[in-house]
């Protein structure tokens, strides 16, 4: 029999493309003996990394440079975009299946139906399209997972940015690239970082990506302590293998939230406009800090009422005494 190439479109969010792995493992359990293919934007890519689920990856960095790269028999399409449909409508896929939105479904073969939007978690939302593909309502372990090179584990990580670390560190990851909404106020992350590496005496790692070296910067000026930056200087790999060997990850509804959460690391989950019904950290070690509002949650980037209530009721206290039952 024919072995069949299946083609997954990945999500270009680093946190939604870390959820999307959960689809991988029942995806390689019913497609036992056939090849499936990660299509990812580069700075998504390495989440597919070493996954043993996936034969292999094909950068996107345009429709020019990759369509007559793209060949298979299934299309996995699971951006609700438009562009994500035609991408693989014109590659010349046969099976195209995904979710009716943006006036899409004459690109695909098979339009499911799509669902009411954050009204249940979005691995749900990955997990029906691979239900509606295997016609196995029982199919399970739908679970998002990251996997390390024995070469990543081996590495001295933290040397390599010269960090002297001798025991495991708490990394904070202050910033959100979807905006101000999610971000947690510059004091009480420095208030937090004195408490730790003062009460817990613990090493602190200020994470992310480039973007939030401005947040990172403001946080510093208000500490007593000074922990290690290594903002914008780590790559996804090396961002992933770093929070891998964290005692306690610390951030808003963001990417390395879901990092920290594949990797069954021990958390701490800030919440603000967003919901943790749509995006909460999989992971039994997390924990949710959300103060549900009259007005949460509204999904903005910026706060309608300009007051961000949503991220002030969330106390230093809240976040230290969290901390206390943690560590």
């Amino acid at each position: 029999m024919r072995k069949l190439t299946i083609l997954v479109r990945s999500p270009n969010w680093i946190g939604d493309a870390v959820v999307s792995t959960a689809i991988l493992g029942p995806l390689r359990k019913h497609f036992q003996n056939d090849k499936i293919v990660v299509v990812a934007k580069d700075y998504v890519s390495g989440i597919f990394e070493n996954n043993p689920y996936v034969d292999d990856i094909i950068i996107f960095k345009g429709f020019k440079d990759i369509i007559n790269k793209i060949k298979g028999d299934i299309g996995i399409i699971l951006p609700n975009s438009f562009s994500s449909a035609l991408l693989f409508a014109l590659s010349g896929i046969k099976r195209r299946i995904g979710y009716k939105s943006e006036m899409r479904s004459f690109l695909l073969t098979e339009a499911i139906d799509l669902p009411k939007l954050k009204k249940e978690h979005l691995v749900e939302n990955y997990k029906r399209i691979i239900i509606h593909l295997a016609k196995e309502e029982n199919l399970n372990g739908f679970t998002p997972k990251l996997f390390l090179s024995e070469d990543e584990k081996k590495e001295p990580i933290f040397e390599k940015f010269s960090i002297p670390c001798k025991t495991e560190p708490v990394i904070v990851d202050p910033g959100s690239a979807y905006g101000r909404t999610k971000v947690w106020q510059v004091e009480k992350y420095a208030g937090l970082i004195d408490y730790i590496m003062n009460m817990k005496k613990l090493p602190v790692i200020l994470l992310g990506s480039k973007d939030a070296l401005y947040l990172v910067e403001e946080i510093i000026k208000r500490t007593k302590n000074l922990p290690f930056v290594l903002t914008g200087k780590s790559s996804l790999r090396e961002s992933i293998n770093v929070i891998s060997r964290s005692k306690l990850f610390i951030s808003p509804d963001t990417g390395g939230m879901h990092i920290a959460a594949s990797l069954g690391v021990t958390q701490i989950a800030i919440f603000g406009s967003s919901s943790p019904l749509w995006t909460a950290p999989l992971n039994p070690l997390s924990h949710v800090i959300y103060k549900r509002l009259p007005c949460s949650p509204c999904f903005k980037r910026r706060c309608p009422k300009e007051t961000y209530d949503c991220l002030k009721e969330i106390t230093l206290e809240d976040v230290k005494e969290k901390v206390e039952e943690l560590l």
